[in-house]
């Protein structure tokens, strides 16, 4: 079995991972409280407090005691065993939230009112049985299926919460990681790649920040075959095709492998979108994925002549008559942080200069021919500019 390198968009979400990792530790830390005033007695316990379980924790409300120096209300609880964990509430609101409880296992907890001088009152005691958590929600979910290179993790967060799905593969050493995915998203789908089409055993496991970890679920599956497909050939004469270039940028330019140059069609009056090339692969082309690099700089990545909105069409019969095509699929570029136009988070810039992957249908039949129709740019300019383009899958 080959060794499997990671590729720079993997290392991006591993940074990821590790700074939420990194703030999860921190976020359970607890300084020491700065006394606002000395004297004074310890305040009366709450009274009456309401329990409602909730996934991970619980919510717990209270009466407030009559205190004049009353500071604010904490709960203690212990998890994981050995581990104590503390969350507090200001005297201005009657109750607080315990979250990061990854079972569902009844917990006692004691919960204190506390004054300005740090003065603490009796414990009341309530016991607690939080829902089933979210990582175990989510792994529940987990459907694991051979992809091309690869496979894909389908998955539901209905509570749309802060998690990382890890895919690992059985090694003669144990576990080694492949891939993982940072979301918070309701639900989706996401592929690993760069694996050989050989029976593998796959792991997912589901973390969250608080270090709570599903089981690993696990899988026999054999990655499809794909392979980069040899740079196509454009197609420069069919009349439906926008084909004048800026400085004569055309489209041999998105497939000479460097990232620091562009394809760029002419805007003028005439230029309007939708704007469309053809491209011939020489053969009929199972296609999986493709790979779309906008030109980079903060001037341009998200902005200017980008694509944003885009459609793929296909034939095995060069044709200019649209009837004649069919369409593949819509692809749309999402900025990650949803920042307005030209303000670039350090996540754009990564995503972007890692490249942006779309999948083709997993029914699409062969085609030799493509067709890219360009709907809206980021700029909203009337022409087009690519950076780089690559094709994945197998020809016949």
């Amino acid at each position: 079995m080959k060794a499997f390198k990671f590729n720079s968009m993997k290392k991006m979400k591993y940074r990821i991972f590790k700074v939420l990792l990194i703030t999860g530790v921190i976020s359970c830390r607890q300084e020491a409280p700065m006394v606002l005033s000395s004297g004074g007695t310890a305040p009366d316990p709450v009274r009456n407090v309401r329990i409602e379980n909730q996934p991970g924790g619980a919510k717990l409300t209270y009466d407030l005691p009559l205190a004049e120096d009353l500071l604010y209300v904490k709960a203690v609880w212990e998890y994981p065993a050995g581990k104590k964990h503390e969350v507090r509430s200001s005297m201005y609101v009657d109750s607080l939230k315990i979250e990061g409880i990854g079972n569902t296992e009844e917990r006692p907890v004691q919960v204190f009112a506390v004054s300005r001088s740090e003065k603490v009152s009796d414990p009341v005691m309530v016991t607690i049985k939080p829902q089933t958590p979210p990582v175990l929600m989510v792994a529940a979910s987990l459907q694991v299926k051979e992809a091309f290179g690869g496979v894909s993790v389908r998955f539901n967060n209905n509570l749309r919460a802060n998690v990382v799905i890890t895919v690992l593969r059985e090694t003669i050493e144990g576990w080694a990681p492949v891939d993982a995915f940072y979301t918070n998203l309701e639900n989706g789908i996401f592929n690993t790649r760069g694996l050989e089409a050989e029976p593998t055993t796959f792991g997912v496991v589901v973390r969250d920040h608080w270090l709570n970890r599903s089981d690993t679920v696990k899988t026999l599956l054999t990655p499809l075959f794909e392979q980069k497909i040899a740079a196509p050939t454009p197609i420069t004469y069919l009349p439906g095709d926008y084909n004048q270039h800026y400085s004569g940028l055309n489209y041999t330019y998105m497939f000479n492998n460097i990232y620091t140059d562009y394809m760029g069609t002419l805007g003028t009056a005439t230029s309007n979108l939708p704007l469309s090339f053809t491209l011939d692969f020489r053969a009929a082309t199972r296609f999986s994925r493709l790979k779309y690099w906008m030109r980079g700089g903060t001037a341009y990545s998200y902005n200017y002549c980008s694509p944003e909105e885009f459609e793929l069409w296909g034939t095995n019969e060069l044709n200019n008559d649209w009837s004649k095509w069919t369409k593949i699929m819509d692809c749309k570029v999402v900025k990650p942080s949803g920042s307005p136009l030209g303000v670039l988070t350090t996540l754009d810039n990564e995503v972007a200069a890692a490249g942006i992957d779309f999948e083709f249908p997993a029914d699409v039949p062969p085609y030799r021919y493509l067709r890219w129709r360009s709907n809206r740019v980021f700029g909203g300019l009337p022409a087009v500019q690519i950076a780089e383009l690559a094709f994945w899958g197998k020809q016949n």
